[in-house]
């Protein structure tokens, strides 16, 4: 288990406490359910991710492989919080690579904390709800801008809607919801989140569809 320690913390604890939360909302899981999983306490998990405790090399690599990233994550500098004249930009092909059960996810300007958007370019390439664990909702509001492909939007109260490449969407983040593919063939789209989707909350919903 990690040790608790009444040393002041330096900025590399700061920094595995914040990207812990990261990858764990990345991959849809709640505290409990990582506690679970790794055989850590979620209460000692909690102390991590708010860097009031620090966590053993061998638990970190534990939380590494329940993760799915490669343990020199945890020690990326943290993110810069937003003021006045910051920018971030993305140039083609950068951005945090996240692989989740619904889609493959690259995190954009996730070199900024504290951000009122939050956009990603998602690659999905499922079919089916089973595929995905169902739908699921997170607070805020979404924007999704299909870039490529044909993506099937499954979403609480209405029927599933075939979007194509140029087609846009902006609804309400806490209506259940999930991404699918007619038929398999990649669908790129743009993500913008006006809060963070802290997957680890979402509210499943029953996976037959609308």
């Amino acid at each position: 288990m990690a040790q608790l320690d009444n040393s002041p913390l330096d900025d590399t604890d700061l920094c595995i406490g914040t990207r812990l939360r990261e990858f764990r909302m990345a991959q849809g899981y709640s505290l409990a359910k990582l506690a679970n999983i790794t055989g850590i306490s979620d209460a000692t998990l909690s102390r991590v991710e708010n860097a009031q405790t620090l966590v053993s090399a061998h638990n970190l690599y534990i939380l590494s492989q329940a993760l799915n990233v490669d343990i020199t994550a945890f020690y990326e500098p943290a993110a810069h919080p937003i003021r006045s004249g910051i920018r971030s930009v993305s140039r083609a092909g950068d951005g945090r690579q996240i692989d989740t059960a619904r889609f493959t996810s690259t995190v954009l300007a996730a070199d900024l904390s504290n951000k009122k958007m939050h956009p990603a370019m998602d690659v999905v390439t499922a079919t089916t709800l089973d595929q995905v664990g169902g739908m699921a909702s997170h607070s805020g509001e979404e924007f999704l801008l299909v870039m490529d492909g044909v993506l099937i939007l499954h979403s609480e109260h209405y029927a599933p809607l075939r979007l194509n490449a140029g087609d846009s969407i902006y609804f309400d983040a806490g209506m259940a919801h999930a991404y699918l593919t007619p038929d398999g063939t990649p669908a790129r789209i743009l993500v913008v989140n006006s809060a963070e989707p802290d997957l680890g909350v979402d509210t499943p919903v029953s996976s037959s569809p609308s």
